[in-house]
Parts: C-alpha cells; structure tokens; sequence
C-alpha cells in the first residue's frame, strides 16, 4: 500500500512539473503580469481590504484604457527609430507625423494618469497617492527590463538598429 502511494506521490509531482514548464498563452502570461502587480501595489500601499475594494477596479480600468495607447506609443518610438537608422529614408513628413502622435499619446496617457490619482486621492493618504504614483512608473520600466532579459515574448531580444545603445533605466 505504502508503494502505491508513493508511486501515486510521484506521478503527480512529475505531471505539476510537467504542467509548470509548458509555455504560457499570452493571456495566461498577461493574467500572471497582472497578479505580479496588484500584489506589487498591494504591498507597497498597505492597502487595507476596503480600500482594496477601491483600488484594484480602477487601476485595472487605467490600464485597460492606457494599453492600447502604451501600444501605439511603443509602435511610434519603433518607427522613429527604424527611420534613425536608416539615414532618413523617411519622409520630413512622416517623421513630424511620428512626433505630433507621440506626443498625443504621451499627453493622453498623463491625462488619464492624472484622473486616476485624482479620483485615488478620493480615499487614500497622501503618502499612499504618492506611492502609487512612483508604482506607475516604476512597475512598466520593470516589466520591459524584465522582458529585455528574458528576450521578450519568448522569443529572443529584438534586434537594435546599428550604432543604438539600448534605453537605460531611470
């Protein structure tokens, strides 16, 4: 009896392990992402239960409303950089085009930024809004240092034009 236990024991350790080393759905990996930082801001806030209950349904809302725009934002500094390397085989127009949408969204992604603390301030302390504040920035820079060593989506690192150093951490 002991043996079959054992043997029982053992066949589900090796089918976890199994399960665990298998690769992750981008959706499964943004779930995970996601976890990592509401126990992130958990943390750091001290965030009591209620005001927990708060917290989380707007900073998710944030971040559903910012994503797209931290997309287009990444898509617009990759093309500004693919014209960098190549000597200007861009337009002038092009290029200007490229900076008024950068900006844009940068400028919409403060907006939004600044929405949230406001309506944060709401029920949070003032240390904690500040916090918070420093998490907004903080967390995304880590999660693409985070990316940047791993080699991205699985995949290895991309590739930087020739002569570009790769952006340093604030």
């Amino acid at each position: 009896m002991r043996k079959i236990v054992l043997i029982f024991v053992a066949i589900v350790l090796l089918g976890q392990s199994a399960w665990a080393d298998r690769p992750m759905s981008p959706d499964e990996r943004r779930d995970r992402v996601e976890a990592v930082i509401i126990g992130k801001f958990a943390n750091e806030l001290e965030l009591t239960p209620d005001d927990a209950e708060k917290f989380y349904p707007r900073l998710r809302q944030f971040r559903l409303e910012t994503e797209e725009m931290q997309r287009e934002l990444t898509n617009a500094r990759s093309r500004l950089d693919e014209l960098s390397a190549q000597n200007s085989s861009g337009t002038k127009d092009e290029l200007k085009a490229l900076i008024t949408r950068t900006k844009d969204l940068q400028t919409g992604i403060l907006e939004k930024r600044e929405l949230l603390l406001t309506d944060l301030a709401e029920f949070l302390t003032p240390q904690q809004v500040s916090r918070c504040a420093i998490l907004l920035d903080d967390i995304p820079r880590r999660i693409r240092q985070f990316m940047d060593e791993r080699g991205g989506a699985g995949g290895p690192p991309p590739k930087r034009p020739e002569g570009r150093r790769p952006r340093q951490a604030r």
